[in-house]
C-alpha cells in the first residue's frame, strides 16, 4: 500500500520568493499612482498628481525595505486602499467631464 498512496507535497514559499512577490505588487502600484497621477493632471487636479507622484516614488525608492519588513502586508495593504479609493475619485471625474 505504500507504494501506491500519493504524497501530498505541500509548497511553502521561501522568504525571497515572498520579497519577490511583494516588489512586483508595489512597482504595480507605483504604475497605478503615475498613470492616476497624470489622469488627475487632466482633470485639473494638478495638486493632487503631484501628491501621487510623490508617494509613487517615495514607494518605489522604499520598495525592497517595505518588501523585507514585518510590517510589509500593512503597508501593501494601505498602499492598495490609497490606489482603490483615488482611482474612484479620480475616473469619476474624468467620466463627468467627458460627459460635460
Amino acid at each position: 500500500m505504500k507504494g501506491n498512496q500519493s504524497k501530498i507535497h505541500l509548497y511553502h514559499r521561501t522568504s525571497q520568493e515572498l520579497v519577490t512577490q511583494r516588489l512586483l505588487v508595489i512597482s504595480r502600484y507605483v504604475e497605478n499612482l503615475r498613470r492616476l497621477s497624470r489622469l488627475a493632471d487632466r482633470t485639473g487636479r494638478g495638486e493632487l498628481g503631484t501628491a501621487l507622484v510623490e508617494v509613487a516614488g517615495c514607494l518605489e525608492r522604499m520598495s525592497y525595505d517595505i518588501a523585507v519588513s514585518q510590517y510589509s502586508a500593512i503597508i501593501l495593504r494601505r498602499a492598495a486602499k490609497l490606489v482603490g479609493t483615488i482611482e474612484g475619485l479620480v475616473e469619476r471625474e474624468a467620466k463627468l467631464a467627458v460627459l460635460h
